[in-house]
């Protein structure tokens, strides 16, 4: 049964390079990478526009605010040129004081949030630029990635109706095991023990583990979940 499971993985063998090698390339690398940008801009917008209604609440009120001062400004002046009690001037002054340095903080706020608008608006930009790229290069290397696929297509159907042939000298609930395994992108998926350890990543068995290891069983590995036997 052993026999028949590594002939046919020998053949899965050339199947997985395949998937492998389109998994690697470059072109699915580019494509998905520019994919998964597509796929999170919308969010970005959309984190984007709150900060940019946050920012413009927050210039208008303070814009409000500033019209309210520079009009309270100008009547204490007004006072001030009129005024007659010496008393009424201090006063007059303090609150002039009190009001221009309340002017020079609400100036600067206001400064600093045109400052985050424009940075903004600079990130709209930004995002703008980048989306366009991101769908020229999805465009791009998709195409590509499919032509990739197409150039392997024919040797991966040989590959899969070899293994369909192959598995039927396999025990079924073995090969079920090993699809799982296979699924789970374990590969090999069975593996010659080296020892009292398996042959894959060293983890050694215990001791009712080798005695069925020596009838011929297939064993589990607790590490690396790979089935190994023995030679």
């Amino acid at each position: 049964m052993i026999e028949q499971l590594l002939i046919y993985q020998n053949e899965d063998a050339k199947l997985y390079a395949i998937e492998k090698e389109l998994a690697d390339s470059e072109e699915r690398k580019k494509a998905t990478g520019a994919k998964k940008y597509l796929d999170g801009v919308e969010e970005s917008v959309n984190k984007l526009d709150a900060k940019a209604e946050s920012l413009l609440a927050q210039y208008e009120k303070m814009a409000s605010e500033e019209v309210v001062i520079k009009e309270f400004l100008s009547e204490v002046e007004k006072a001030i040129a009129q005024m007659k009690d010496e008393g009424e001037g201090a006063y007059l002054n303090k609150k002039l004081e009190t009001a221009t340095n309340k002017l020079k903080t609400l100036t600067d706020g206001i400064k600093q949030i045109l400052a985050d608008i424009q940075a903004v608006t600079n990130e709209y930009a930004n995002i703008k630029r980048l989306t366009q790229k991101a769908k020229e290069q999805y465009v791009e290397y998709g195409t590509k990635y499919n032509q990739l696929k197409d150039s392997k297509k024919e040797e991966k159907e040989a590959s899969a109706k070899e293994l369909e042939k192959l598995k039927k000298a396999v025990d079924p609930a073995v090969m079920e095991k090993y699809q799982q395994k296979r699924n789970n992108k374990i590969f090999p998926v069975i593996y010659p023990v080296n020892g009292s350890s398996c042959g894959f990543c060293g983890m050694e068995f215990s001791l009712v583990e080798k005695n069925k290891l020596k009838t011929g069983e297939l064993m589990e590995c607790s590490q690396c979940g790979r089935l190994n036997f023995s030679k």
